[in-house]
């Protein structure tokens, strides 16, 4: 199941990504020559996305079945699936498609909107900075006390207080604006 949704939104993304670095720009201009449009990555991660977690499992699952309680006739098969499955399933997908443009569209913008590469340039710093005092020493006092069987326990209790540590604004982390 999961080679079969990889392989669908690899699919899906690959034929977005090919239709739209086939199309050309439709806006008049005074060359001769169209200059090719550029990829809309947003529709190619909606088709990524639709195809792997939603078309992968219905097909999956839908093929699975009317293999085994389909009918028994090849052709039939091909008329149920074409005449009373894959109608709805195109009407499901293009709904799918337009609330996941939206919301990576959405995305975007706030992404943009809220600075979020600069502010976590500028929280990188610090935090670098205290995780060498912090992570060090646990790992060293984790090695050095604790049988093997413990690390992984320890340090993911080390790992709760440094979140803590983080989301308080310590290291320069945090969202001090919500504060």
């Amino acid at each position: 199941m999961i080679t079969s949704a990889v392989v669908s939104a690899f699919g899906s993304a690959l034929g977005s990504f090919l239709s739209s670095s086939n199309t050309t720009n439709n806006k008049p201009s005074n060359n001769k020559r169209q200059s090719p449009s550029r990829i809309n990555w947003v529709d190619v991660f909606s088709y990524a996305i639709h195809g792997g977690i939603i078309n992968a499992p219905i097909c999956h699952y839908w093929f699975e079945w009317l293999a085994t309680n389909g009918p028994s006739s090849n052709t039939s098969s091909v008329l149920v699936d074409q005449l009373v499955v894959q109608p709805p399933l195109l009407v499901l997908m293009f709904v799918c498609l337009d609330v996941l443009r939206a919301n990576i569209r959405a995305s975007i913008g706030q992404f943009r909107e809220a600075n979020v590469v600069g502010k976590a340039l500028s929280a990188a710093g610090p935090a670098v900075v205290d995780s060498w005092r912090f992570w060090p020493f646990a790992v060293y006092f984790t090695f050095k006390y604790l049988k093997k069987k413990h690390y992984t326990v320890a340090l993911n209790l080390c790992s709760v207080a440094w979140t803590a540590y983080l989301a308080k604004g310590g290291g320069g982390g945090g969202d001090a604006a919500s504060n």
